[in-house]
């Protein structure tokens, strides 16, 4: 037994972990061949409480529209609505939708204020099914930092078109650029920050495992660093609060901070970091002079000696963290995805339903197979055909009653974030795609061996699904 579980800071493995708190495995990684670990800070390390960010958040940036760009001076007319958007929705910003996309780029749901669209009008919206999101129209919400611009732009867009004299007079893209400024400015001007630092309880949750788990990793000789997009003071005001212990005492859980790296800009050569000033703030003192401003992944991997497949970063971001710390320098990659937990935890005891759709799913596909033979012979009044119809129309309904069951267990508005219908919605894909581990939360890994290997499950093809066990 290691000191630090002598000292009871790490809790014995669980003997049923809970599914919402697992780790789960996209691509092999075997932790025994990391060599050192690194973090981002906001919504990896840092667990915002995001209900009061969020509204703090769009409440400054409707103040903004107000005051710098003239909005309605009505601003309880734009109603705050916490679940308006998920991560990986993408804004229309010619036709002022947001819109819900699969894995391949087709548009399955379309939200324009208040109202969806019906699929006729979708579909005639976006004839082509798929839209190209490189053009400058489309914006995705890639982060758990975007939802509040998704509920702010849901508002005005209803207030403009149901209330033309109250509601912004500007047309849809510029609606949402006005958006987007006044969201960026709160956070570049340091005012939202401001607020948040002034009061770290309300926008924080503490995670009692967070620092046993670090420290577990270091104990079995990983080396650790912070790689945040957060100024200095920022992330020494965080940190600070959410480890605890002598002010500053933190940095020595970490071999090297880097504040203000610029990511995705990080994983392109741009040269070294600058050091921070030793003493200047108590709460990241920088004693043993590794904590730096910007610089890129090249002089991170120096002052480390290590790199590529040997550094395991976790992050939130699936383009800023995941796609570019994986393709640009080859760093393996664990998303951190907070909704996992919410999700599982609704789909869990909805397990019998979820088994009766996948049988009735099967059923039907026998019936229909067998009912379209009898129709293509022309048996049109053949008594084993009415009974197929019958069959296949009272399953059907089956289906319908199961579903809305399913779907009701999740967002109002978008459902899963992860599924759309039978398929990955883009967000899902992404994980799949992108992450090699994702969990909810870092101090998931406390609940693992330090050199666990993460095995992939097996892959079921389609035409194996009626054999192997694990379909």
């Amino acid at each position: 037994m290691s000191s630090l579980q002598h000292e009871g800071r790490i809790p014995p493995v669980p003997q049923e972990l809970s599914p919402g708190n697992r780790v789960f495995t996209n691509r092999n990684l075997r932790l025994h061949t990391i060599e050192a670990i690194g973090f981002d800070m906001d919504h990896t390390l840092a667990i915002y409480n995001t209900d009061n960010f969020n509204r703090l958040s769009f409440e400054m940036a409707l103040e903004r529209l107000v005051r710098d760009r003239g909005y309605p001076r009505d601003p309880g007319r734009v109603v705050w609505e916490p679940r308006a958007a998920v991560r990986g929705l993408v804004v229309d910003k010619k036709l002022g939708h947001l819109l819900k996309i699969d894995a391949y780029n087709h548009v399955t749901r379309a939200r324009h204020g208040m109202r969806f669209l019906e699929k006729e009008e979708r579909r005639e919206l976006y004839q082509q099914g798929r839209i190209k999101l490189g053009s400058g129209r489309y914006r995705t919400f890639d982060t758990l930092f975007d939802l509040p611009e998704g509920s702010l732009y849901t508002g005005l867009v209803d207030l403009k078109e149901n209330d033309p004299e109250a509601g912004p007079r500007v047309g849809f893209r510029t609606l949402y650029e006005d958006i987007r400024t006044a969201v960026d400015t709160t956070h570049a001007d340091g005012s939202l920050k401001a607020r948040i630092t002034a009061d770290l309880d309300r926008f924080f949750l503490r995670d009692a495992n967070l620092v046993p788990t670090l420290q577990r990793f270091r104990a079995a000789g990983k080396q650790l660093f912070l790689l945040t997009n957060s100024e200095p003071d920022y992330t020494a005001a965080v940190m600070d609060h959410l480890v605890g212990g002598p002010t500053g005492s933190w940095e020595d859980l970490f071999d090297l901070v880097i504040c203000s790296s610029g990511k995705p800009g990080f994983f392109l050569a741009r040269g070294d970091g600058r050091p921070l000033p030793a003493g200047a703030d108590p709460r990241l003192p920088n004693r043993r002079g590794r904590c730096f401003v910007g610089g890129d992944s090249f002089f991170l991997e120096r002052m480390l000696g290590t790199g590529g497949d040997r550094i395991l970063y976790f992050g939130d971001h699936t383009y800023g963290d995941i796609l570019r710390s994986k393709k640009s320098v080859g760093w393996r990659t664990a998303m951190i995805v907070p909704e996992v937990e919410e999700e599982v935890g609704v789909m869990l005891p909805l397990r019998d339903q979820y088994r009766e759709l996948a049988l009735v799913e099967d059923l039907l596909e026998d019936l229909v197979l067998e009912r379209d033979h009898l129709r293509a012979l022309g048996l049109t009044g053949d008594g084993r055909l009415l009974e197929l119809e019958a069959e296949v129309a009272r399953q059907l309904g089956r289906r319908a009653r199961l579903q809305r069951v399913l779907k009701g267990a999740f967002n109002p508005h978008w459902e899963s974030l992860f599924r759309e219908g039978r398929a990955a919605s883009r967000f899902g894909q992404q994980v799949m795609e992108f992450a090699c581990i994702y969990t909810s939360r870092v101090s998931n890994l406390l609940n693992y061996p330090t050199d666990k290997f993460f095995a992939r499950p097996v892959e079921v093809l389609p035409h194996e699904r009626w054999s192997l066990p694990e379909a």
